[in-house]
């Protein structure tokens, strides 16, 4: 990407710096578990160049906690800062993190979320948490498994396999498949669900009509007989970028047990439009106008 305008090094280190972990944990085996019953935990953790987590979420007893280092996240994006709007943005949130000190004692939960400490949201106590909408809209058991053997026979028919050797105490494979071709299979594939999908199936066959006209290699890293690592070369999928860009997903299995956070403080809708209504006052103040306002 570096001939790409408003592109520096500073950005590509910030973007190859960044780490992704996901987690999920269930009490039983996930062939058993029902997508709403509830029963399971998972944790999602952003970070960047080794450092302590930027953003952490954890779900677990319909619950979600969470805690976000805004200090952290205001010396990554001073590092990509180019001025205007991302910087008054940048500053905006530094601005806010620096007073939380001077927020009432009403809005302790507030305060204890601008300083990174965990809070905890329940769902059910915003618009539309309670709605049954999002459950109705689920795709029931069967058809979620006609999808998933449609996308695997498709890819299963176009792909190729090769063996890549063996690297790190894992045996590689690379798989290959021509992405238009078997994009329209799985399209195909997926035509006599239509009715059922609704217009998941408009969203799933859309996504589908722009992967390029060339072959996709995907290396596949299997460890103790499982899949252990996936690696793609994003640039594939583009016809501008010259470099290679790796995109690497582990997978590890035997997860532990997620802990969900004690002591979080409860994040209300009434807290979130009270900071809200605070970070607008910030904004105000910062360019220059009059905070207050007499009548």
């Amino acid at each position: 990407m570096r001939e790409q305008p408003d592109f520096e090094r500073d950005d590509a280190d910030i973007l190859a710096g960044l780490k992704l972990s996901y987690a999920l944990s269930y009490d039983k085996p996930i062939k058993d578990v029902a997508e709403t019953d509830g029963s399971g935990s998972g944790s999602f953790a952003l970070s960047h160049d080794g450092g302590k987590p930027l953003l952490e979420v954890r779900t677990g007893a319909k619950k979600v906690y969470a805690r976000a280092d805004l200090k952290e996240f205001g010396e990554l994006a001073r590092l990509g800062d180019k001025g205007g709007d991302s910087s008054a943005g940048r500053a905006a949130m530094e601005s806010l993190a620096q007073k939380a000190d001077e927020l009432p004692a009403s809005m302790g939960n507030v305060k204890s979320a601008l300083k990174g400490e965990w809070v905890v949201i329940d769902p059910e106590a915003f618009p539309g948490g309670a709605d049954t909408e999002a459950d109705s809209d689920q795709v029931d058991a069967k058809v979620q498994k006609q999808v998933l053997d449609a996308v695997q026979k498709s890819l299963g028919a176009n792909a190729t396999f090769k063996d890549a050797g063996k690297k790190d105490g894992a045996d590689h494979v690379t798989v290959t498949v021509p992405a238009e071709k078997t994009a329209k299979d799985i399209t195909n594939s997926l035509k006599p669900l239509a009715d059922k999908l609704g217009d998941r199936f408009e969203r799933m066959t859309d996504d589908l009509k722009d992967v390029p006209d060339k072959d996709i290699a995907v290396d596949v890293a299997i460890r103790d007989g499982m899949v252990s690592g996936l690696t793609v070369d994003i640039a594939e999928f583009g016809e501008k970028i010259k470099a290679k860009l790796p995109l690497t997903l582990d997978i590890k299995g035997n997860a532990s047990k997620i802990d969900l956070p004690s002591g979080a403080k409860p994040l209300t809708p009434q807290d979130l439009m009270g900071a809200a209504m605070f970070a607008q006052r910030e904004q105000i103040g910062a360019a220059g106008w009059p905070a207050t306002v007499h009548a």
